[in-house]
């Protein structure tokens, strides 16, 4: 892969998260960063033979963890949240389009997006509370989340796999 282009696109997730905000809610660029790298890592060919064995499960997880270990050194805070969820969304997102699970569809695909986002929040949110002494509304919490999904929907829908088949 162009390691220019995804450099650019991390220093543009970082740049945007951090300038700007959705009702003032931060945004959440990195998830769809690492959601887009595994829908382009993914195998053109499905493998009859198997369910894994392309190595796009580890370069996914390996480029989501790098992302998170990144967000987790610029915020100053404790290192491992975003580590863990990104490498996680990274992961489920190879496993999840492999065609053994389900097809790529727009509509999956804002699913998809969403859920990571949540995903993403509370695992964050969670091992925040657990390994600090950050105390956590979690009414403003899930506000900050459902905006943040919000905000990646059309993401779910223009991302797509290489290759991708709406009907057989």
């Amino acid at each position: 892969m162009n390691y220019a282009k995804w450099i650019f696109l991390i220093f543009m997730a970082f740049l945007l998260q951090t300038q700007f905000s959705f009702f003032r809610s931060p945004l959440t660029f990195t998830v769809v960063l690492a959601y887009y790298f595994a829908l382009k890592s993914l195998p053109r060919q499905a493998y009859s033979g198997g369910y894994f064995g392309s190595g796009a499960e580890i370069k996914s997880a390996a480029f989501g963890a790098f992302i998170g270990l990144l967000e987790d050194i610029l915020s100053g805070s404790v290192v491992g949240p975003n580590f863990f969820s990104k490498g996680l969304i990274g992961f489920i997102s190879v496993v999840a389009f492999t065609e053994v699970v389900f097809k790529w569809t727009p509509v999956l695909g804002i699913i998809t997006i969403v859920l990571f986002t949540a995903l993403d929040g509370i695992i964050v949110a969670g091992m925040r509370f657990l390994f600090t002494a950050i105390h956590i509304n979690v009414v403003a919490a899930a506000q900050i989340i459902f905006i943040q999904a919000l905000v990646n929907i059309p993401a779910g829908i223009i991302l797509k796999p290489k290759k991708f088949r709406l009907t057989d």
